[in-house]
């Protein structure tokens, strides 16, 4: 008798301790709740971070857009201002010729 109730008494000790260790590892409700907020958050900021990511793709397209523009400005320019020495040239060699005579 005195082995049968020792028994019970040690299988009711180990229960409470499971019981006791399974209650503390358990999330309270708030605890899910402020988890949860977190999650959200992040997620929020990923997509905000995201979109951050899709326009400054845009504005680096546009501005290597403006740079092609600008370099054909450039090249169009270098090529008028040659244009423009050639005719100074020409209209030099004109000159000269019309003063020599």
């Amino acid at each position: 008798m005195d082995i049968r109730k020792n028994v019970c008494m040690l299988i009711g000790l180990v229960l409470s301790i499971a019981l006791a260790f399974s209650l503390m590892s358990c999330a309270t409700t708030e605890q899910i709740k402020m988890l949860e907020q977190q999650v959200q958050q992040a997620s929020q900021d990923a997509k905000e971070a995201k979109a951050l990511a899709q326009d400054c793709s845009q504005q680096a397209k546009q501005a290597d857009a403006a740079a092609v523009r600008a370099e054909n400005a450039a090249n169009a320019a270098a090529a008028s201002a040659q244009k423009a020495e050639d005719m100074a040239n020409k209209a030099e060699a004109i000159f000269n010729q019309q003063m020599k005579k």
